[in-house]
């Protein structure tokens, strides 16, 4: 790993990259002495610059030693302490290529005057510093980590980037659209610590802070999508009264962040101190490794991991590692996960020892043996909750890729998290069928006929829904109607003539995550004897 005149780089990620692992190699500090933004390219389309800008941000950079012309060292003379200057000649120098599709180093002097002690070495270097918003000063961005973020410091940020850094100018408008629209919306922007690098992003909207309120006794954690070759994104979920998984937080993180499941936690408590106590298990894939440290922000939560999640890897090492007689070791592992006594894993684990092989062996002591209590039946604190994450997941990332082009921009990907907010994009996916048929099995035929038709209309209805202080108010455009808080009664004409849910009741149910199916909705009509509605099972029995 060598630089050298003439080396090509058409990202200036890819240049950054390289300049960490290169000085970290070499053991050599370098800063930016100047640059010029990639803003401005005659005979080259706008639409194409703007590209260009993202991908190489800059059209030429010259980077010097961190101590060329600097004053190091003391001596005494005249009883005043003087430094000797250094005049360290070493220099790389980076320009737009011929083609402007790419950065080219143009000079290389790597020799410098001096050394750099082991001390000074670590002291100073950081990686992704030539990534970092150079609009941004370090002492602001250290004091934002530490603390949700509010839209004045908000606005103060986008000030200071933006004339130098566009990407951070985006997406801190973006945050400030989140802060204008949802005053109650909870954000964190975490920056690499003395380097004003991106590291985490953490948002929770008031929307979602509610849902985990209502229901946090069951969580589900995971990593669900790549943005791009930096960032990825993980999501919290909790489970409605309709047994679907819904958002109460996500965290957009650069890869291979550390602490990533302790911070994502502890910063959801943060927003939502009243689940602290409340929250009775929380399951996260496999990727999470540090799980454990869960314990001190929620006391009185046990921690599982995915039973399904921990045999894919369990399995795929056992494939790279060339594990002989691979099916047998494969059932032997899904015994293992699903044994219904520890006498039986440990049998199980006799076993193992007996027929893989060493390395194999090893890993699974180190990774997966010691949190067997985790993610082996046994041990687990409910049945078929393995089951329940892998259908929660499955169908938020559905609902992602529907929405999520691959590859956005990190603002565009966070301006499309918060667009799949809103009630139209939760309605999208109601299984409006089997709510039907729950109503059929209780109901004469004609009120569950009316109840089925309001459901439909629902699901293809355009609604926008506000919490007011006399209950919910949900705007279809033309009027609009008040849903109580008990959401049992409507203003509309429809409820008024049958006294059965109406498709605004239905909505604001959905949203709230309040059961569809409940005979509470019933009970008018019943008072009333309109059509002698008899109904023989609560909501809860037939669920």
């Amino acid at each position: 790993m060598e630089m050298g005149l003439g080396q090509e780089f058409h990202s200036w990620h890819q240049f950054s990259t390289f300049f960490d692992d290169w000085s970290e190699k070499n053991k050599v500090l370098f800063i930016i002495a100047s640059l010029r933004p990639l803003t401005s390219l005659r005979k080259v389309p706008v639409a194409h610059i703007t590209d260009l800008s993202k991908i190489l941000r800059y059209r030429y950079v010259h980077l010097v030693c961190k101590h060329s012309g600097t004053y190091v060292g003391q001596s005494i003379v005249r009883r005043n302490k003087q430094r000797e200057k250094i005049d360290c000649p070493a220099s790389i120098t980076l320009r737009l290529g011929p083609k402007k599709d790419r950065l080219v180093v143009i000079e290389a002097g790597l020799e410098h005057s001096h050394k750099f002690s082991e001390v000074e070495f670590k002291q100073y270097f950081k990686r992704h510093q030539l990534e970092a918003s150079l609009g941004l000063p370090i002492r602001i961005t250290n004091n934002v980590s530490k603390r949700f973020l509010s839209r004045d410091v908000a606005l103060n940020l986008y000030d200071y980037s933006q004339t130098k850094d566009k990407g951070m100018c985006d997406l801190l408008h973006e945050v400030d659209i989140l802060f204008r629209d949802d005053p109650g919306a909870k954000l964190k922007l975490v920056f690499q610590e003395d380097v004003a690098v991106l590291n985490r992003i953490f948002l929770t909207t008031s929307h979602m802070q509610d849902l985990v309120q209502r229901f946090p006794r069951f969580l589900y954690l995971d990593r669900v999508v790549c943005i791009d070759e930096e960032f990825e994104l993980y999501s919290v979920l909790c489970q409605d009264a309709n047994g679907r998984g819904r958002e109460c937080a996500y965290c957009v993180a650069r890869m291979w962040t550390p602490d990533l499941f302790l911070f994502i936690v502890a910063s959801l408590v943060q927003s939502v101190p009243s689940i602290k106590v409340n929250v009775m298990c929380i399951t996260v894939g496999a990727c999470l490794q540090d799980a454990e440290s869960v314990e001190a922000v929620l006391p009185c939560s046990r921690v599982q991991v995915c039973r399904t999640r921990v045999l894919e890897m369990l399995c795929s090492k056992a494939v790279e590692l060339k594990v002989p007689k691979l099916d047998t070791v494969r059932n032997l592992l899904h015994r293992m996960a699903n044994c219904e006594s520890t006498k039986d894993y440990s049998k199980f684990m006799f076993r193992l020892k007996a027929m893989c092989p060493l390395n194999f062996l090893q890993y699974y002591l180190d990774t997966w043996h010691s949190k067997k209590n985790m993610w082996v039946e046994c041990w687990s604190l409910e049945k078929k909750i393995d089951c329940l994450f892998d259908v929660l997941m499955t169908n938020h990332i559905q609902k992602l890729a529907g929405a999520l082009v691959p590859s956005l921009t990190l603002p565009a990907f966070l301006r499309g998290l918060l667009d799949l907010q809103v009630l139209t994009a939760e309605m999208a996916t109601l299984d409006e069928q089997r709510i039907s048929m729950l109503y059929h099995s209780i109901c004469s035929h004609e009120t569950a006929s009316l109840i089925e038709e309001e459901l439909s209309l629902a699901k293809n209805g355009f609604y926008e829904l506000k919490k007011t202080t006399d209950g919910f108010s949900i705007d279809g455009g033309i009027c609009s109607f008040m849903v109580n808080w008990d959401m049992t009664s409507c203003s509309c004409s429809i409820f008024a003539a049958n006294m059965l849910p109406c498709q605004h009741i239905f909505s604001a149910r959905l949203w709230t995550g309040q059961p569809l199916f409940d005979d509470a909705l019933l009970e008018l009509k019943s008072s009333n004897n309109v059509d002698g509605l008899e109904c023989s099972k609560t909501a809860s029995e037939q669920i």
